[in-house]
């Protein structure tokens, strides 16, 4: 818990750099996951973003939770739980390029993980920067620790390699899409989702699409696949 409130003041912080607004979107929605957890649960997540000058700043905080009622012993048995914090900063260099510093923490109770957090810095280059799409690939070394429950840190350094497409194909829905591989000696970790977000009006907007995290060398007896499949109202402000 300690760690967790350290990482969002140090967020808070950093983005905090300026007198100008920060945009934010806050969430809520139902997720049916597999893998390691396999229930329908309720998720909250919260994205602000910033710009000062030549800098975007950009976190991410979710949580996701859920307990089923015993049949037999009539007791909730918690089935899903999961933190998560993640804060980049992008340093642009000029119409196409840019540098990087990200860190993330996550927190899953169901992946054999006490916590997984990483840090590291990179180049970014705009493929496609126009109006209505943008495609962005990353590359740039890291540093992860792999807390595992009843044994030993892995603390490894990682070489991150990172795709973005976003295309809003009318004026009130776009598509977007990501692609994350962070390598290590020990174990190699991709993330991939795809999504598609619907203004319902000036504030409120509806997403729905999918989480994939691959895992090369889960812990134990855990599955090295796991998804969340979500349906989302948000309110931007």
């Amino acid at each position: 818990m300690y760690k967790k409130l350290l990482i969002s003041s140090c967020v808070l912080a950093a983005m905090q750099v300026s007198a100008e607004p920060i945009k934010g979107e806050a969430e809520l929605g139902l997720v049916m996951t597999t893998g390691n957890s396999a229930t329908e649960n309720l998720n909250t997540k919260l994205k602000l973003t910033k710009t000062s000058g030549e800098w975007l700043h950009e976190a991410n905080v979710g949580a996701l939770s859920s307990s089923n009622e015993d049949q037999t012993t009539g007791e909730d048995e918690t089935t899903a739980e999961k933190y998560f914090i993640n804060y980049k900063a992008d340093r642009t260099l000029d119409e196409h390029s840019y540098l990087y510093g990200i860190t993330t923490y996550e927190d899953d109770r169901f992946s054999g993980f006490e916590y997984q957090a990483t840090a590291g810095v990179g180049y970014g280059y705009k493929v496609i920067a126009e109006e209505d799409k943008t495609l962005s690939v990353e590359v740039g070394p890291g540093y992860r620790i792999n807390s595992i429950e009843g044994a030993s840190n892995e603390n490894e350094v990682t070489l991150r390699v990172g795709e973005k497409f976003s295309w809003k194909f009318s004026e009130n829905a776009e598509l977007n899409q990501y692609l994350t591989v962070e390598g290590g000696e020990d174990n190699t970790i991709s993330n991939l989702g795809v999504g598609i977000k619907s203004m319902l009006n000036g504030t409120l907007s509806l997403r729905v699409g999918i989480d994939v995290k691959h895992t090369e060398n889960p812990v134990g007896d855990k599955d090295d696949i796991d998804t969340e499949t979500y349906a989302t109202i948000g309110y931007n402000f």
